[in-house]
């Protein structure tokens, strides 16, 4: 597994909440937003599994930079579907070590296929190996997760007696990173229990890893995704601007305002009363290890993991 410290984005969810829900209301302040007019994607490879109507699928790309435009690997995906036909939200997390084809570069972890060819190599590489029909991204940094946490007040997390040392390390690093580089004021948290997280803490909270398995992570990840996803729409109507100006500047997307507000439709008659989520591949199948010149990556069964995929995103 990877040892470096990295910042580990994987929230870009609740942003693109933000932007697609509230984006009905503020279709001007969308000018703001990174529209990648270039990344307009017309996909080169076809599907075998077809996307019910109703159904929208969504790329949700963190990365480790603070431009999100610069040729760096993906440290977060996530598929995020609005499905009208069911009534449903669901958040399929798919693990960054995933063994994976990349067109034009063979097998590889899943996370380089963005900086051999950002979000379009990705979204070429999910089509090729999951045979998912999705064409639309969203790209954002971690300067705007902490921010809107902040605004948001805080995400309510419980810390065990045994994570206290790695989330204690990571957010100090958070801390200095993004506060204060001499680390001073920096409070710890030295007692297991449940806590009201700002920025920087949720932040290291979804990164640590050294303190259980990459599964576990992304539990966490998603977790807190649909506590800040259900904050995002719960809250005063007078902040949304403000968050807006705030957070659209560190997304980049290739979808247009007219897009966005559109989706923002479907997920306001959605609502969130029904939010799945689904860690792929499944960690029951799934088979970490090292390869030779590869390092570690996580191997799994295609044909399995295909049917296992789309029988959740379709039902």
């Amino acid at each position: 597994m990877r040892k470096s410290t990295k910042i580990i984005w994987t929230i870009v969810v609740i942003l693109l909440a933000l932007i697609i829900i509230v984006g009905v209301y503020f279709y001007n302040l969308l000018n703001d937003l990174q529209v990648d007019n270039g990344g307009v994607i017309t996909p080169q490879t076809p599907v075998s599994y077809p996307t019910l109507p109703g159904i929208n699928h969504i790329l949700l790309v963190g990365v480790d930079s603070t431009n999100t435009e610069a040729a760096t690997r993906s440290d977060a995906m996530m598929l995020l579907t609005l499905d009208s036909e069911h009534d449903n939200v669901k958040l399929t997390s798919f693990a960054r070590d995933t063994y994976v084809n990349i067109p034009e570069y063979g097998y590889e972890k899943l996370t380089h296929a963005y900086a051999y060819g950002g979000p379009e190599l990705l979204i070429e590489t999910v089509r090729k190996n999951f045979q998912v029909d999705v064409s639309r991204y969203v790209v954002i940094d971690f300067a705007s997760f902490i921010e809107l946490v902040d605004m948001l007040g805080g995400v309510e997390a419980t810390l065990e007696d045994w994570e206290l040392s790695e989330f204690n390390r990571v957010s100090n690093e958070n801390y200095r990173k993004f506060y204060n580089a001499d680390g001073e004021d920096f409070e710890s948290i030295d007692e297991a229990g449940t806590y009201m997280l700002n920025g920087y803490q949720t932040l290291a909270y979804v990164r640590m890893r050294k303190s259980d398995s990459i599964y576990a992570r992304e539990e966490r990840q998603r977790l807190v995704v649909e506590e800040v996803f259900n904050k995002v729409i719960r809250m005063p109507f007078n902040m949304y601007s403000k968050l807006f100006k705030q957070v659209l500047p560190y997304i980049t997307t290739n979808m247009n305002p007219f897009e966005l507000v559109k989706l923002g439709f479907t997920a306001l008659q959605i609502g969130t009363n029904d939010v799945r989520q689904m860690e792929f591949p499944d960690p029951d199948q799934g088979q970490g290890g090292i390869l030779p010149g590869k390092g570690w990556v996580l191997q799994w069964d295609e044909e399995s993991g295909r049917e296992q995929l789309h029988e959740f995103l379709n039902e």
